[in-house]
């Protein structure tokens, strides 16, 4: 496991803070999930925009022909 050290702005912090407090789990515990959702979100991102370039490639022609009618 990773250690690092983080610099929160106090309002943030503040935010976390009542939170993780709301939840009933600890800071550590509350930064990892979000971080984790981050990630995911921004990876589930990446994966879309790829499809759709992919899409956007593969039926180019068939996408004119329906934006010339």
């Amino acid at each position: 496991m990773t250690t690092r050290s983080v610099r929160i702005p106090d309002d943030i912090d503040e935010l976390l803070t009542r939170a993780a407090e709301a939840e009933h789990i600890s800071i550590n515990a509350a930064i990892v999930q979000a971080v984790e959702q981050w990630a995911q979100a921004r990876d589930h991102r990446a994966r879309v925009q790829a499809v759709v370039a992919e899409v956007m490639t593969e039926d180019a022609n068939l996408l004119r022909r329906l934006a010339d009618a």
